[in-house]
């Protein structure tokens, strides 16, 4: 289920906001990298579907690490480099071992999407973070 910014009403997307805003702990980093996916999902520049074939972190489909990924993947940044981003968040923001040991489980099929994105969809960008979101 994607979900777009104008299928939420108002005093949710708000709540939503706060609660991902909350997720970042104040580590500037992920907060900017948040607040960059915000814009585009506020200018439904792209969806969100949650974690994608694993569990969310607390059961919260409205997790932030999964947030910036798919919002990266969706600009066409795709590959190891964001993966790795990817995991540093979690790890930051102490996602359970188990967790993230369970998605990256999934990043070997990473190729696929990597493929998906030069090859049918011809959005590919980059396997490695942009400078703006460098840590």
């Amino acid at each position: 289920m994607n979900v777009h910014i104008d299928q939420i009403f108002e005093k949710e997307a708000e709540r939503i906001y706060n609660d991902l805003l909350a997720q970042c702990k104040n580590i500037d980093w992920i907060e900017h990298a948040f607040l960059k996916a915000w814009d585009d999902f506020v200018n439904a520049e792209f969806s969100y579907d949650g974690a994608t074939f694993v569990r969310e972190h607390e059961d919260n489909f409205w997790e932030v690490a999964a947030f910036i990924h798919d919002w990266l993947n969706s600009m066409g940044y795709v590959g190891k480099g964001i993966d790795l981003y990817f995991l540093e968040i979690m790890r930051q923001l102490d996602y359970s071992t188990r967790l993230i040991f369970e998605r990256s489980k999934w990043m070997q099929w990473t190729w696929l999407n990597v493929f998906n994105h030069k090859y049918i969809k011809r959005d590919f960008v980059s396997c490695e973070i942009p400078e703006y979101l460098k840590i």
